[in-house]
């Protein structure tokens, strides 16, 4: 068993174990001391002979180290606020001048090039009756006929009238 658990544990430093063999030697490791200590040994031994140099490190450097930064207060300090970038928040307001600028310049010049905008306000502010505006539009087509001049008489005409025909 022990020959077979070394060879395991120099498979393992030459990462030559599927994963399965490792985790499961891993855990093994775990839970052994002298298991550990003996893959500690290994992996120095691996060390020394792929690179030529070792470096000692005791067994609890690690746990020395976690128990020192555990030991390390923490201190909440306040946040610096952020200081206000002057030159970009003038860059954005001109842009932003610019942009209304720009919109507004627009509107102006639909309005000015749109002569029925103007009309279709005016269209839309009487709110006469229909019989009013019927009554209206009778009057204006009678004021404006050409027989109501001449004649000062009002007779029916005709719907249409024919203003000019050339017969070929």
């Amino acid at each position: 068993m022990s020959e077979q658990l070394n060879e395991k544990l120099s498979q393992f430093i030459d990462d030559e174990l599927d994963s399965q063999q490792g985790l499961s030697l891993l855990t093994s490791v775990r839970n052994d001391g002298l298991l550990k200590a003996k893959l500690r040994r290994y992996q120095i031994a691996s060390q020394a002979m792929k690179s030529g140099h070792y470096s000692h490190v005791s067994s609890d450097f690690m746990d020395k180290i976690h128990e020192q930064v555990r030991k390390e207060p923490t201190y909440f300090l306040p946040r610096k606020k952020a200081a206000v970038n002057w030159r970009k928040a003038g860059l954005a307001i001109a842009a932003s001048v610019a942009l209304a600028a720009v919109w507004l310049s627009s509107k102006v010049d639909k309005q000015m090039h749109n002569p029925f905008s103007t009309a279709e306000v005016v269209a839309h502010g009487n709110d006469a009756s229909a019989e009013e505006m019927h009554a209206r539009f009778k009057g204006y087509l009678e004021a404006h006929d050409n027989s109501l001049y001449v004649n000062s008489v009002q007779a029916g005409h005709p719907y249409a009238r024919v203003a000019g025909y050339r017969q070929e």
